[in-house]
């Protein structure tokens, strides 16, 4: 693009897309201009390390003219609603298509569990909270007991590996103390869990003995409660849609008679391939809670 200058000479216009054209570093806005993403989402992409950056001698970002068309491969995996622990997985991997084949048809697998989350909204919202077709509220009493507590959070991406951890991190601590675990481990979500922000956790594992409480944890009673609970097998458990859509259910159902967060108990066979309930979702009520007809 032209001007005519003083005395009609021609000079060159500074171009919108800044120095992309001319050089290969790019600071924010001008990536964001040319991946038309905004510069939000471009801090987001390289605070997450899907975009890498350097810093100029004022602390900017400078990009590198590569990590244009990455840009722009981002923009178009999250436009299929890619989250951005998959869009990593397909971008970073030595044989992107295959592994999008695979994301993609994860989600396809993932549709039905959405359309029975969609009818249990709609459930919902004519007043009626029923849960998915082949699920069902239970009730049983728990008596009082003693468990080790180890805290922790995660974003929704990173939830597998951080329960996981915390489940080795407490079964180590109670196998170096010499005593047995007395039930499954269970873990109470106090926030909720998104691609951008943490949960706060708590692992509990029951356990039977007295031990001094071992670093960065702590012993906890458990008081005897009922609990209102929902058997799920690995196909359910795996459905984080379904999964939302039973907690939502057992806290409408709890009402005043509950008395502490949501738990989720993982069973022996728990991320095994193991046929029948591998997890069980359950809500403390007062032991004379309320009816699950």
């Amino acid at each position: 693009m032209t001007q005519l200058a003083p005395y009609g000479r021609p000079t060159v216009c500074p171009s919108p897309w800044g120095s992309f054209y001319g050089e290969s570093m790019l600071t924010t806005g001008q990536l964001a201009a040319h991946a038309a993403i905004s510069e939000k989402a471009v801090r987001l992409y390289a605070d997450r390390g899907l975009l890498t950056a350097t810093r100029d001698a004022s602390g900017r970002r400078i990009f590198d003219g590569a990590q244009a068309e990455r840009a722009r491969t981002i923009a178009l995996l999250r436009s299929l609603d890619l989250s951005l622990s998959e869009v990593a997985e397909v971008i970073d991997a030595h044989a992107p298509l295959r592994v999008f084949d695979t994301v993609w048809e994860r989600r396809r697998a993932r549709a039905a569990g959405v359309d029975a989350a969609g009818e249990y909204a709609r459930s919902v919202l004519s007043g009626t909270s029923a849960l998915p077709a082949g699920l069902a509220v239970g009730q049983r009493q728990v008596t009082d007991r003693v468990v080790l507590r180890v805290d922790g959070d995660a974003r929704l991406s990173e939830m597998g590996a951080v329960i996981a951890g915390l489940t080795q991190q407490a079964f180590s601590a109670l196998t170096a103390a010499d005593v047995p675990v007395a039930a499954p481990p269970f873990l109470e979500i106090h926030t909720r869990a998104t691609e951008v922000s943490t949960a706060k956790l708590t692992l509990s594992v029951p356990f039977d003995g007295l031990i001094p409480p071992p670093p960065g944890m702590h012993i906890a009673r458990d008081e005897a409660h009922a609990e209102m609970v929902v058997s799920l097998d690995q196909a359910e458990a795996d459905d984080q849609p379904l999964v939302v859509a039973v907690h939502d259910h057992l806290s409408r159902a709890a009402g005043a008679q509950r008395r502490g967060p949501n738990r989720e108990i993982y069973l022996p066979g728990f991320g095994s391939g193991a046929a029948g309930t591998v997890m069980e979702i359950a809500v403390p009520v007062d032991p004379a809670g309320p009816s699950v007809a």
